[in-house]
């Protein structure tokens, strides 16, 4: 499995654990260029947890959030009723984020 697949798995076990309902966009590897491709909403976040307004983006390695996620991530961090969580690697911003809301007990 490939890092990206295993950062995005750890998403959705923790999502569950926690029983949040999220929307996931599914990516591709591109054949071409061998980078993760979103073909189904350019742009658009991985994850959407519409009960806390959440949205999730995961990178691996050194990957960089692209145009059109750039303008993704501008609009939702003007809007104060929603939160962007850019994932690099590992899960613990959203770790952090799900404790700070309840969802974990530490």
């Amino acid at each position: 499995m490939a890092r990206w697949q295993e950062l995005e798995t750890a998403v959705v076990k923790l999502l569950n654990s926690c029983n949040l309902k999220y929307i996931r966009i599914r990516n591709y590897r591109c054949f071409k260029c061998g980078q993760v491709q979103n073909a189904e909403a350019r742009g658009f976040p991985d994850f959407h947890v519409p009960i806390l307004g959440l949205y999730i983006e995961c990178k691996t390695g050194s990957g960089r959030l692209k145009q059109a996620q750039k303008g993704w991530f501008l609009d939702i961090q003007a809007n104060r009723h929603n939160y962007y969580i850019l994932l690099q690697d590992n899960v613990d911003s959203l770790l952090q984020f799900l404790e700070e809301a309840g969802y974990i007990k530490t």
